[in-house]
């Protein structure tokens, strides 16, 4: 099959004994840092944690090795600055609406996985990235939805754009890669710096990251990005804006780092004067096209939309804003309940997993694992009052209990309907269960031996 693979390795299910045991290690020196910190924060950001979180210039070291080492430091002083900032419960509250239908576990391994299995640099890279969600306030931007963030300026443009003859999106995901990583189009010559504020495009980023994440179904954790560069021009150089935002939140959070395929046919020679000036790390996950057949080495033609050469007849159209769509945000006693029980399932879960950093017993495996499908299924019922609908809810993408669900509509001179995909059965909030019921009976029956 083309494209790129899903890792295999260091993942969920698949670990081996020392990768296993560099999981143990990073929970516990997690909660050890947690355990440490005050509950309370300082609620300011002081000119002396100011000064104390300045990264190094002239001293940084020429070896990569070296630059890694000073880099993890650097996040885990950013990381206690943090907790001194706000205290390890508003932290750990960001922590846990960041896991949000994930397995825990899952987030960690991606942290290690790119801090290269050392427990030390991944927690520190982790606590970084918590502070930088508080300090952006992604949750308050999610929470708000489209409905909510409508009148700030210029954010929903980036999903309108209206020309002579048709509406169209700047930007928007659509169907799936090979395997099942979904697809976000940028169409870069649509982007003018003049259409929106800065702050505007930063948090239309922050709400689309987050969007996006909901389109995910386990084990896939990355996106797809597909930059169309067809008449692109100096007026759309405000575009790279969008892009830096985008490079700056895979470099916060791993689980966003993304595969991106370019589609340049005008591009070559401005690529050339870029490159040399991205981390390696990014460039390595760019791959230029120039051609369909190109494009479709990454993604099915029948999944590709046709202003790029696919099959599908697919086109995107913004929904319009439900007003009252988050009506259940209202509800006050009905996300009391529902929060309330979350955080009993998640003092439950750190608790065994507390026990499981010390323990070999299959036993405490298996309940933190039935814990977790318990956990998993309830924020599904949890979400409608924390997460603001968008355009994936309205056009049935994001069912609203893991499900993903993507529409690749054939050719008008084909007689079959088209194709339809739903991911996310496995990790679903009725397989959670399903699966929770089984680990317990087989837990009673092991007791009962």
């Amino acid at each position: 099959m083309p494209g790129t693979p899903l890792p295999t390795d260091g993942v969920i299910g698949k670990l081996k004994p020392d990768q296993e045991a560099a999981l143990k290690s990073f929970w516990k020196e997690f909660l050890n840092l947690v355990d440490e910190s005050p509950e309370e924060g300082s609620g300011a950001h002081s000119a002396a944690m100011e000064s104390a979180g300045d990264k190094p210039g002239k001293d940084i070291p020429k070896d990569d090795a070296a630059k890694e080492k000073l880099k993890a430091e650097q996040e885990m002083r950013d990381a206690k600055l943090a907790f001194a900032e706000y205290g390890s419960k508003r932290f750990m509250d960001a922590y846990w609406r960041f896991i949000a239908m994930d397995d825990p576990d899952g987030i960690m391994l991606r942290f290690l996985r790119a801090r290269k299995w050392s427990p030390s640099a991944g927690v520190a890279m982790l606590a970084a990235c918590i502070k930088w969600r508080m300090g952006s306030d992604v949750e308050k931007i999610f929470e708000k939805g489209e409905e909510g963030m409508q009148n700030a300026d210029g954010f929903i443009r980036q999903m309108e754009f209206v020309d002579e003859t048709q509406e169209i999106g700047k930007t928007y995901t659509q169907g799936t890669d090979y395997y099942g990583r979904p697809v976000t189009y940028i169409h870069v010559a649509k982007h003018r710096t003049y259409d929106q504020s800065a702050k505007a495009l930063e948090d239309f980023v922050l709400f689309q990251m987050e969007s996006i994440r909901c389109l995910f179904a386990p084990p896939v954790d990355k996106v797809v990005i597909v930059f169309d560069m067809t008449g692109f021009g100096i007026r759309n150089m405000g575009a790279t804006h969008l892009h830096a935002s985008l490079r700056h939140h895979n470099y916060t959070d791993p689980r966003r780092q993304t595969g991106a395929a370019f589609s340049p046919w005008v591009f070559q020679g401005i690529w050339k004067v870029l490159a040399p000036m991205l981390d390696p790390v990014v460039r390595n996950k760019i791959q230029m096209t120039k051609s369909t057949e190109d494009l479709c080495q990454h993604i099915p033609k029948a999944h590709l939309v046709k202003e790029l050469g696919g099959s599908s007849e697919w086109r995107w159209k913004y929904p319009p804003i439900v007003p009252g769509e988050n009506a259940s945000q209202q509800d006050g006693a009905g996300r009391k309940k529902h929060q309330k029980a979350r955080e009993a399932l998640i003092s439950e879960y750190v608790g065994l997993t507390r026990e499981w950093i010390t323990s070999d017993d299959e036993n405490v495996a298996k309940r933190r694992e039935l814990c977790v499908d318990r956990m998993r299924a309830q924020y599904h019922e949890l979400d409608p009052f924390i997460r603001g609908r968008g355009a994936y809810h309205r056009n049935g993408n994001i069912v609203g209990n893991g499900l993903v669900v993507w529409n690749y509509p054939s050719p008008s001179e084909e007689k079959s309907e088209g194709e339809w995909e739903v991911r996310g059965y496995e990790t679903c909030r009725e397989e959670c269960l399903l699966r929770a019921k089984q680990i317990g009976e087989e837990l009673r029956a092991t007791a009962a031996a």
